[in-house]
């Protein structure tokens, strides 16, 4: 479970870029969950870091009722705003903390309708980012509270979120789902990844849920506590072990050893969605397909607006044959799956979309393989 925020920069196949695009918050001592300081990490510089904030600053944040709070000694769930405030959410409190680091001042609200409860860990909240919306959204360990919370601070609480606790209910042990940390892709996906290193992909507009895989390459006793978007798409992960940085790419699943770290990294954040390549490639179209090279029989249709509609969807081979049809229910901003069941066989094809008003959405060709 992250205990604490560690903001942090980049790294790729073994090497830190876009030094200090990450935030992160850090403790002193491996193996101890207490709060030190947010700072800002050159990866390319281990040795080089900007603190930010630390509990030496004795920082008190005031509600706007007037009352007063210290920020907390377990913090659990972090992320930044488009401006570069830090939004976070201490492990036993259910309250959302604003800071300026720049001013060193901030305030606090109380989570409304919080089912908080400091003897079960489950009720704790340990991921949060930002989406593609602009919009933070932060979830608690066994998934019965999501929230959206705006670039100024306003929380709303959007209750369970059904699809991902079907989801965690799914494994073993439903523990393995808890903790770790969220990171967002450009399509207005969450995902959630586990300290366990279990990963499960989240549209909060939908609820819709599914578990992608777990990562493979980490030491057995490795917990993912951080995890933030490079800006070139790649993912770090960090870590309160001894066993420092990696790097994960998405597509497999694959974890690769990076850099150790002196001191315990708690939560990571960064200004980067997963997946942005993809959505720059795109069409200007509301609608569009990807991946164009496809290796499971599955596609995604991606929405960029927010309207209810049904897609009719038909694959056509080279000779002009129409091969598959199919409808899909798109009901928001998001990506929606298209299932071809393995009816195909390996080679070239267009997929074209129709919405409900007769208009062609859709005219793309993508490559089938094995």
């Amino acid at each position: 479970m992250k205990k604490t925020l560690l903001l942090s920069s980049i790294l790729i196949a073994g090497t830190f870029v876009s030094a200090q695009d990450i935030t992160a918050v850090t403790g002193l001592t491996k193996g101890k969950i207490e709060f030190n300081d947010f700072r800002k990490i050159d990866l390319n510089n281990l040795n080089s870091s900007n603190i930010l904030l630390s509990k030496a600053d004795n920082l008190n944040l005031i509600s706007e009722a007037g009352k007063s709070c210290n920020c907390g000694k377990y913090i659990a769930a972090m992320t930044t705003n488009t401006a570069g405030d830090i939004f976070f959410i201490p492990m036993t409190q259910s309250r959302l903390m604003t800071v300026n680091t720049t001013s060193k001042s901030g305030t606090f609200k109380e989570i409304e309708k919080s089912s908080l409860d400091t003897k079960d860990q489950g009720t704790y909240f340990a991921r949060m980012t930002t989406a593609a919306d602009g919009f933070m959204y932060a979830l608690n360990n066994n998934g019965t509270e999501l929230l959206k919370i705006s670039p100024s601070g306003n929380v709303q609480n959007l209750g369970a979120s059904s699809g991902f606790i079907a989801e965690m209910k799914k494994l073993s042990n439903e523990t393995h789902a808890f903790g770790g940390d969220m990171i967002a892709d450009a399509f207005g996906n969450l995902y959630v990844i586990s300290a366990a290193g279990n990963v499960f992909k989240l549209n909060p507009n939908n609820q819709n849920a599914s578990f992608v895989g777990k990562i493979k390459g980490l030491p057995e006793n490795y917990t993912v506590n951080g995890a933030a978007v490079a800006k070139d798409g790649s993912v770090v992960l960090a870590t309160t072990s001894e066993s420092g940085f990696y790097t994960l790419n998405f597509d497999s699943l694959e974890a690769k050893f990076a850099s150790n770290y002196d001191v315990p990294v708690y939560d990571l954040s960064s200004p980067y969605l997963l997946k942005q390549n993809v959505a720059d490639n795109l069409s200007n179209s509301s609608y569009s397909l990807y991946p164009t090279i496809v290796k499971a029989s599955e596609l995604n249709i991606v929405s960029k607006v927010n309207e209810s509609t049904k897609l009719d969807i038909t694959v056509w081979n080279l000779n002009n044959k129409m091969v598959y049809s199919n409808s899909v229910a798109v009901q928001s901003v998001g990506d929606f799956k298209v299932n071809l069941n393995g009816s195909l066989q390996p080679g070239i094809y267009i997929l074209k979309a129709v919405n409900q008003n007769g208009a062609e959405v859709i005219n793309t060709k993508f490559t089938l393989v094995r």
